[in-house]
């Protein structure tokens, strides 16, 4: 998190901010501090988004429940229906062979029709058992979805056929991704890659500070400031020199051969 941005999340002013950062050393620590409170703030979101999701699977597993239930109750009525109907025709058939009508009696003494046996439903503390045994996988899957986007930028989606290699190597999915992936080096480089930005960011103000001070005291056009004296400006007499050695051409020559020994240690590139 950028230092001013957490500063002022704090609460200080713009002056304030400007003066706690102009001290280097109070600079760094307060970058630190902004950089691990960017982080918990980033972990706190993604907390909370998977706290959401777990909290929508599990509406929608309980929807379905509730459906099985209400298709079961429904299956009971049907039931009930079809064995009163059942109940009626056979009082009906028996009134007809009491007035003398042949009527089989198997058609009023027989047994209650047969109906076919509902379907086994889970119960309510069934379903529970089985997603609380599910939830651990599903958020595991999802912090490893996750992690992958943070460190990739995109999403997993070769998670079926790593989860099919992973059980054929005997290794749970989220050990084998991290080896195969390299998250750890990722990891290594995204920071390596954070901290270069940082010291980037650190010579970049630097030197935008002294192109600043250079041009408000010198000038921002180099054809139109003020000119600076030379390093080179003045001669200085060396010890021993003859002001008139220069006149015959046996002192020009000392006086090139003893220039030249200044020379003799500088490599040439």
């Amino acid at each position: 998190m950028d230092p001013r941005a957490y500063l002022t999340e704090l609460g200080y002013s713009a002056e304030d901010i400007n003066a706690m950062l102009s001290d280097e050393k109070q600079a760094k620590l307060i970058s630190a501090t902004a950089k691990t409170y960017g982080d918990a703030k980033a972990e706190r979101a993604a907390a909370a988004a998977e706290k959401a999701e777990t909290a929508t699977f599990w509406e929608q597993k309980t929807q379905e429940l509730q459906g099985s239930v209400n298709r079961l109750s429904a299956a009971e009525k049907r039931a009930a229906t079809a064995e009163a109907d059942a109940a009626r025709v056979r009082a009906y058939n028996k009134s007809l062979a009491d007035q003398g009508y042949d009527v089989p009696k198997e058609m009023y003494e027989g047994g209650p029709i047969a109906t076919p046996e509902p379907p086994k439903y889970l119960t309510q503390a069934e379903v529970d058992q089985r997603l609380r045994s599910t939830a651990p996988d599903l958020v595991s899957l999802t912090a490893l979805s996750n992690e992958y986007r943070s460190l990739f930028g995109e999403d997993y989606t070769a998670i079926e056929d790593d989860f099919k290699a992973a059980q054929q190597a005997g290794k749970p999915l989220r050990d084998f991704a991290r080896v195969k992936y390299g998250f750890e080096a990722k990891k290594t480089e995204k920071a390596a890659a954070a901290d270069q930005a940082r010291i980037d960011k650190i010579v970049s103000e630097r030197e935008e500070a002294f192109k600043k001070t250079w041009a408000e005291t010198h000038g921002s056009n180099d054809g139109l400031r003020a000119p600076l004296p030379s390093r080179f400006d003045k001669l200085t007499k060396s010890s021993g020199f003859k002001e008139d050695s220069w006149k015959s051409p046996e002192g020009r020559a000392q006086n090139r051969a003893d220039r030249l020994k200044k020379f003799e240690n500088v490599t040439l590139q």
